[in-house]
């Protein structure tokens, strides 16, 4: 009886396995048959170049549990046919992993990451290929990486004819046109260590008007310098830091109230003017991270602008919704706190958008809102320790591709806000004006 229930358990052992067995074997020539079909039809969208087709046939395979080397790779190049750079650099990297050694697959791969704007990543890969490899896809790493020379003229409304419509004016101190100008360097430490140097310029007529006369009528002037430096890591994230140093000549104003002739004229307000050169420095360090169509960014800064100090904090997300450098769009918030209790907290908001709209031509757009006194943008090689407060800034700037220069030129409009003592140095005006900025832009690359 022992030997008949022994019997039947290893029968029952046996037929099992032997089940699994022809199932497995079933469940993979049914698998390879799969692999047979969608390496067929995806062969056939290839060459009929039907990429839309093929990319719907390869997920559809994905999705099924099928995958292959050359599913990978016809479907990065599907995507680098539809100019959805950032898709088919990742589909490029998951086919590399098959073919390490594949020269040509690296050089697609090269190019993907450069027109969807992986910098990190096109340099780092580029350090791989042989020499070769390197001139036949125009790679090289100069020890001098660009060279960017911009100047421009800003036109004001805040003039003579703006000061006579103001009634019973005393006095008033006013910013009015400004010449600027500036060249950048930037330079390749490593393909992982980049730094920029810059210095700009910027020239300020200024008029003080008091008791009917035109007491000043001069120039302020402004040299700023800026170095910084960024640095790639792994897994696409990127440091960097920025300082700056300011040599600032300025006409400062200032208001206090006095006691007058209560009867006559109530409290007057008294304004005092005087001319130096103010030396400041900022600090900026920020860390972002590249996706396939986002890169966040995060940056911390400190500056010490009109004898306090200021501390601030940017949030900025820069997407690419297409997958190539065709549309981007760069949305970023910044928080201002600065020590001196007549500067109350300030946020600053700015959306830019870029698109190319035929050949080699873009055009950028930019709007910002809020009060950008000591506002620190562009990794604080842009600052707008102005005069008086900027509240509203909108710019569009159209730039040509050449083979190594690129030609630019930025129309900017900002509202700004003066003030005014009126009625016998009785009451403080507050009112707003425009300026129009035109400038124009080469940058030349190695």
């Amino acid at each position: 009886m022992h030997r008949i229930v022994f019997t039947l358990i290893l029968l029952s052992f046996f037929w099992t396995a032997k089940g699994q067995q022809d199932s497995l074997a079933m469940n993979e020539l049914e698998k390879n048959k799969q692999i047979i079909y969608y390496d067929s039809l995806t062969f056939v969208q290839y060459q009929n170049q039907d990429f839309k087709a093929l990319i719907k046939t390869a997920k559809k395979a994905e999705q099924s549990g099928i995958t292959f080397p050359y599913l990978y790779y016809r479907k990065a190049i599907a995507y680098y046919e539809l100019k959805n750079y950032a898709k088919a650099a990742k589909y490029y990297e998951k086919t590399l992993k098959y073919m390490p050694d594949d020269l040509f697959l690296k050089g697609s791969l090269y190019l993907a990451y450069l027109l969807s704007g992986q910098n990190i990543k096109t340099e780092l890969l580029a350090k791989t290929l042989p020499k070769s490899s390197q001139e036949l896809l125009g790679y090289r790493l100069p020890l001098v990486n660009f060279v960017h020379i911009s100047g421009g003229y800003t036109f004001s409304d805040n003039n003579e004819k703006l000061r006579n419509k103001i009634a019973n004016l005393d006095t008033i101190n006013q910013y009015q046109d400004m010449i600027l100008g500036g060249v950048t360097v930037g330079f390749n430490l490593s393909s992982r260590v980049k730094l920029n140097v810059s210095y700009n310029l910027f020239t300020s007529k200024f008029e003080r008007f008091a008791q009917n006369n035109l007491k000043q009528n001069n120039f302020l002037s402004q040299h700023q310098f800026n170095l910084g430096t960024e640095i790639y890591l792994n897994h696409n994230f990127s440091i960097g830091f920025v300082g700056g140093f300011y040599a600032i000549e300025k006409n400062h104003k200032s208001t206090a109230q006095t006691s007058g002739n209560a009867a006559v004229y109530g409290k007057k307000w008294r304004i005092s003017s005087s001319k130096s050169t103010d030396y400041n420095f900022s600090a900026l360090v920020f860390l972002s991270k590249r996706f396939t169509y986002l890169m966040p960014e995060i940056s911390f800064a400190y500056s010490d602008f009109a004898f306090s100090n200021q501390f601030h904090s940017t949030i900025q997300l820069t997407y690419f919704p297409l997958g190539n450098l065709n549309f981007y769009g760069n949305t970023s918030a910044t928080l201002i706190l600065d020590n001196n209790k007549n500067r109350p907290r300030n946020a600053v908001f700015s959306q830019k958008i870029g698109v190319r709209l035929f050949g080699k031509m873009w055009l950028d757009g930019m709007v910002s809102v809020g009060n950008h006194l000591n506002y620190i943008t562009e990794r604080s090689f842009v600052v707008y320790d102005t005069y008086d407060p900027i509240k509203f800034i909108s710019s569009l700037s159209l730039s040509y591709y050449f083979k190594k220069i690129t030609l630019s030129a930025t129309y900017s409009w900002t509202q700004r806000e003066g003030w005014a003592l009126t009625n016998y140095y009785t009451e403080l005006l507050m009112y707003k004006y425009n300026n129009h900025l035109i400038n124009l832009g080469l940058k030349w690359n190695f």
